[in-house]
């Protein structure tokens, strides 16, 4: 949204007097988000349900490193996941909070598809860097998260990774996110991130999504 009133009404506006300026105007611009919510499922089922996706498809290769990534299925064919209730319920619950979330926003809300696939990431498997493409929403469900098994790391890509303003302060530049199991978080989906090695003897689990909005 555009403001086109006066920078003297802005409610953020901050303005203090120093010794050789003043009627300062700071604001934050251009911000981000990331939402989260914990869904009421059987978590127990739903892994189940991920390992038999493994037994049932074959690894794609993708960001992920040594570990498993399923192919994508889409809402658009859920044919072809009908038989996985549990997963069939956390998507149509990741859905219902996407629309959630854009309207919360006063954003488009008006989803055409949403794809998925499993992540199970054994010892010392992780995800490089990369971004989902075109999609407009991402989102990842943590079914399991070991002891030490890694962090969600989400990077700025508006281009200040290349210059020297804030060299020193990696809080500006990431925000690393440790996952909680259970949870479920969702964000705008043109954000880079990687997901860090699992450093645990067991396996982290997550489900993955891209929202397109039409």
């Amino acid at each position: 949204m555009i403001y086109k009133g006066r920078l003297d009404d802005l409610p953020f506006l901050n303005v203090l007097v120093m010794k050789n300026y003043h009627s300062i105007f700071d604001a934050e611009i251009f911000p981000s988000f990331i939402r989260s919510c914990t869904p009421s499922v059987d978590l127990e089922s739903i892994k189940n349900e991920c390992y038999q996706i493994r037994e049932d498809f074959e690894c794609i290769d993708t960001s992920n490193r040594n570990g498993y990534h399923s192919p994508s299925f889409t809402t658009n064919n859920k044919n072809e996941f009908v038989e996985y209730r549990q997963l069939t319920n956390i998507i149509d619950i990741a859905e219902s909070f996407s629309v959630n979330t854009l309207e919360s926003k006063n954003l488009n809300s008006y989803i055409s598809e949403l794809s998925f696939w499993v992540n199970i990431n054994k010892s010392y498997n992780y995800n490089v860097i990369h971004s989902h493409g075109r999609a407009d929403l991402i989102g990842i469900y943590y079914v399991s998260v070991p002891e030490n098994s890694g962090n969600f790391v989400i990077l700025r890509n508006d281009g200040s990774q290349y210059c020297n303003l804030y060299d020193g302060r990696s809080d500006l530049l990431e925000v690393n996110l440790e996952p909680k199991e259970g949870r479920l978080y969702l964000m705008p989906g043109h954000l880079w991130h990687y997901v860090e090695a699992n450093e645990s003897s067991s396996n982290r689990i997550s489900i993955s999504f891209n929202v397109y909005l039409r």
